[in-house]
C-alpha cells in the first residue's frame, strides 16, 4: 500500500480569522432516531405483526430480503388493523411510494421495496400490519417524523486506534427512560459482535474493545442500538452511528520543538517527533495560536506537512509562513493546538492532541 506513495516532504500553511473561535475539542457525532426495524417472516406478515406508534403520519416501508422481485407486496394487499378491526386502505393510507420513488428521495431502499404514509386518523398506540400475499422474509421499517420520542446514540470519540476501548452512550428524549437496550458493532467486512449497555447516571454507556479477530480492520465500523422506551406502550427505537478504527502504525512522541527556520525568515518552524513501526508517509497538522495585544491567544494559522520519516524515530516539520501570521495580526508567544497525525497510506487518523505544546517561544 505504501509503495506508490510520494516520498518528498511538503508543507503548507494558511491564515485563520483570529476573531472566529475554534472548537476546543472534537465533538463526536450523535445519531438521533425516530425509527425502528422489524425482521418479519412470511408467517409473521400473513398472520399480522404489531407496530407501536407514538405520533401521526408514520412512514412504513416493506423490503423483501435479498431484493426478491417475486416477493414485492402491492399496497392493495396490505391490511391495517386497529383494535382488531381492519381499516380501509383509502382511510388508513395517505400516500404511496415505490422503490424507485424512495431511492429518488435519497433513501437506500432495496429493490422491491414499497413505502406508504399512514393517515393522521390512525389511532396512536398499537396497530397491526398484515399481508396474506407475503412470500419469504421482509424487513419492516417504521419511521415517525412527527414523534417527540428520540433515541440518541453516539461514541465518545469518532476514532479509535487498534484494540483500544471505545465508549458509547445512549439516551432518550421525549420519554421518561429506556426500559431496555442492547446492540452490536459491525466491522467493515460485515462481521459483528453483540454489546451490552450498563446503566450509569443519566445515560447508558458502554465500553467496548473490538473483537481480537477484527480489531485490525481499519475503516468505518458501525454501532447499532436496539431500545424499548418505557411507558404505557413498549415503543421501539433503533439507532445507528459510525466510528473509525485505525491501525496504530505510528504515534507522536513527546518532542515538539521550535525549528531554526531559514536565515532571515520570520516563518515559525516546529519539529514534531514521530515514532513509526513501519515506514510510511505520514501527515502532521496543527493550528498555531498567537498572542494579541491584550495578551489573549487566538487562532493565527493552520499548518499541514507530509513526509516519509522512515521506521523508528523521525521528525516532520510544520512551517507557518510569515505572511499567514501577519494576516492574522498575532505574534509570539505561540501555542500549538489540535495536533493530528495521519497515515497517508489509508488516510486514517492515528493520534490527536487538543493541546500539543504550551508555548512555542
Amino acid at each position: 500500500m505504501t509503495a506508490d506513495l510520494e516520498r518528498e516532504p511538503i508543507a503548507a500553511s494558511w491564515a485563520l480569522d483570529a476573531s472566529q473561535p475554534l472548537a476546543a475539542n472534537p465533538v463526536a457525532f450523535v445519531a438521533q432516531s425516530r425509527e425502528y426495524w422489524i425482521d418479519a417472516s412470511q408467517a409473521d406478515l400473513q398472520r399480522g405483526i404489531a407496530l407501536t406508534l407514538s405520533a401521526p403520519g408514520a412512514v412504513i416501508r416493506l423490503s423483501p430480503h435479498g431484493g426478491r422481485s417475486t416477493a414485492v407486496i402491492a399496497v392493495s394487499n396490505v391490511q391495517i388493523r386497529v383494535a382488531g378491526r381492519r381499516v380501509d386502505n383509502g382511510t388508513a393510507i395517505r400516500s404511496i411510494a415505490s422503490d424507485d420513488d424512495v431511492r429518488a428521495a435519497g433513501m437506500d431502499a432495496p429493490q422491491g421495496s414499497v413505502a406508504w404514509r399512514l393517515s393522521d386518523t390512525i389511532t396512536l398506540g398499537t396497530v397491526q400490519l398484515a399481508s396474506p400475499t407475503a412470500v419469504g422474509g421482509y424487513l419492516v421499517h417504521v419511521y415517525e417524523p412527527a414523534s417527540a420520542v428520540v433515541l440518541e446514540l453516539g461514541a465518545e470519540s469518532d476514532t479509535v486506534s487498534g484494540d483500544d476501548a471505545i465508549r458509547f452512550r445512549a439516551s432518550v428524549a421525549g420519554a421518561s427512560a429506556l426500559d431496555r437496550i442492547g446492540g452490536l458493532i459491525s466491522a467493515p467486512d460485515g462481521s459483528s459482535q453483540s454489546i451490552t449497555f450498563a446503566r450509569e447516571g443519566d445515560g447508558t454507556p458502554r465500553q467496548c474493545v473490538p473483537d481480537a479477530a477484527h480489531a485490525g480492520d481499519r475503516g468505518l465500523w458501525e454501532v447499532h442500538a436496539f431500545a424499548v422506551v418505557a411507558g404505557r406502550t413498549a415503543l421501539p427505537r433503533d439507532a445507528k452511528s459510525a466510528f473509525s478504527v485505525s491501525v496504530p502504525v505510528a504515534r507522536l512522541d513527546e518532542s515538539v520543538e521550535r525549528g531554526a527556520g531559514a536565515a532571515g525568515s520570520k516563518d515559525v518552524a516546529v519539529q514534531v517527533g514521530v515514532v513509526s513501526v513501519a515506514a510510511s508517509r505520514h501527515q502532521v497538522s496543527a493550528v498555531l495560536y498567537g498572542t494579541s495585544g491584550d495578551g489573549s491567544l487566538g487562532p493565527a494559522a493552520m499548518g499541514q506537512s507530509a513526509a516519509w520519516p522512515g521506521a523508528g524515530h523521525g521528525r516532520i516539520e510544520l512551517r507557518y509562513d510569515a505572511d499567514s501570521l501577519a494576516k492574522a495580526g498575532l505574534s509570539g508567544p505561540y501555542e500549538m493546538r489540535d495536533l493530528r497525525l495521519v497515515n497517508q497510506a489509508d488516510m486514517s487518523l492515528l493520534e490527536r492532541r487538543e493541546r500539543a505544546v504550551a508555548l512555542v517561544n
